[in-house]
Parts: C-alpha cells; structure tokens; sequence
C-alpha cells in the first residue's frame, strides 16, 4: 500500500477515534456533572455585537466533532418536525445564535457550516421539548422572536462568554422575545411549567431573553424568582 494512502487511513482513524472519545465524555458529563448550585448561565443573550478578534480556534478534533453533529442535521430537523409540526422554530433551533455568527466563523472559519447539531442524539429531546415550550407559549399569544443558543460546544462556548455548565451539554435552549411585556408573561407561563415538570431551570435575561434548562443538571433559576 503507498506510504502516502496508508498516512490518510491513520490520519482519518485518528480523527474517528479522538470524536467518539468526546461524545463518550461528553455524556458522561451530562449524566454525571456536579454544577455549583449558584451557577447562572451566560450574558451571550443579551449581547448586540461581539468582537472576533482574539477568539480561540477550535482543534481539528473539535471540528470533526461538530461536523459529525452537522451530518445529522436532515435527521435531526425530520425528528423535530415530526414531534412538534413547527418547521420554523426546529430551523431556528438548529444554528447557533445569529448575532454570534462572526464569533461562530473566527472559532471554525468562514467556510464552516452555520449549524451546530448536538452528536448525541440522546440530547435531541431537550431542543424538541424546547420548541414545544414555546409553542405553548404562542397559543397563550405570547409573541417570539427567536430560538437560539442549544448546544455550545468548546471553544466556540468560550468564545460568546457562555458559562461552562449549561449549554455546551445540549440541554438547554434561549428564546427572545419582541418585548419586556412579553418576556415577562412567558416567565409567568414557564414558571408553572415549571411546576409541572416541563423544565428544569428558568433564567431570566436583562434584555427579553429566557433561558428554558428543559434538561439542565441544576434545577435553578435565576435573573428573578418565579412565584412560590
């Protein structure tokens, strides 16, 4: 076999294997992770621009570990628009935040696909309880501007300023709303979602984001209270 033939196939099992390595981490760490219980999510949501320059770039492993998310996204979005017939918020909550799109090529390059699919398709059913969570909200007229931020992976997490426990698991999901009055009726809605088991954690943002932690290991809200 030609030296340079037998290189790609090392080279490509390298890569297969330091891939499936993080996914096994990574679901340990969502079965296992022990989060400080004052730990609040991140401020990305509320940020208007962001800055590239100096951003850290992602391995090659990480790259491929994102990409073998991207190849299911086909897969993915059939499951979500079988579960929820809302092709629009499964759209949107397939692709990072848009407002972070300049962040999102500095960490991987222009070229990258603009998607970020959790590997694990054990996590998929907290983006889809998301979207249904919203849905309940738009049948109470509650208005919604958009779906974004489900899985953050390193460094690409880092890079927004996102917190470490929460979304680069792929269990939680941002919404905005159009308006404080509407950001502030959805927080009454989900905090008695919340006593139903529909969600874990509730946070609430200084601009007209939620934080919705359908799956998120701490039980916790934040930014304010919801009603005892």
């Amino acid at each position: 076999m030609p030296l340079i033939k037998l290189s790609l196939i090392v080279f490509s099992l390298g890569l297969f294997v330091g891939c499936q390595r993080q996914q096994d981490i990574n679901q340990r760490d969502i079965q296992q992770a022990s989060h400080d219980q004052t730990l609040q999510d991140d401020l990305e949501s509320d940020l208007l621009t962001e800055q590239s320059s100096g951003c850290l770039q992602a391995t090659s492993v990480q790259r491929s570990y994102v990409d073998s998310g991207a190849v299911k996204l086909k897969q993915f979005l059939e499951r979500c628009y079988q579960e929820t017939s809302s092709k629009k918020w499964c759209d949107q909550v397939a692709r990072p935040n848009p407002d972070s799109a300049n962040i999102f090529e500095c960490t991987y390059s222009p070229s990258q696909r603009h998607v970020l699919i959790h590997p694990s398709e054990s996590t998929w059913s907290y983006a889809i309880g998301a979207v249904k969570l919203v849905q309940e909200l738009e049948k109470k007229n509650i208005k919604i501007e958009l779906i974004y931020n489900w899985w953050r992976p390193e460094p690409y997490n880092k890079n927004v300023g996102g917190a470490a426990g929460r979304h680069p698991f792929g269990t939680s999901v941002d919404v905005r709303f159009v308006g404080k009055s509407e950001q502030n009726k959805a927080h009454a809605e989900l905090c008695a979602f919340r006593k139903q088991g529909k969600l874990r954690a509730l946070g609430y943002y200084s601009g007209t984001g939620l934080h919705l932690g359908v799956g998120d290991q701490v039980a916790n809200t934040w930014g304010r209270p919801c009603p005892n």
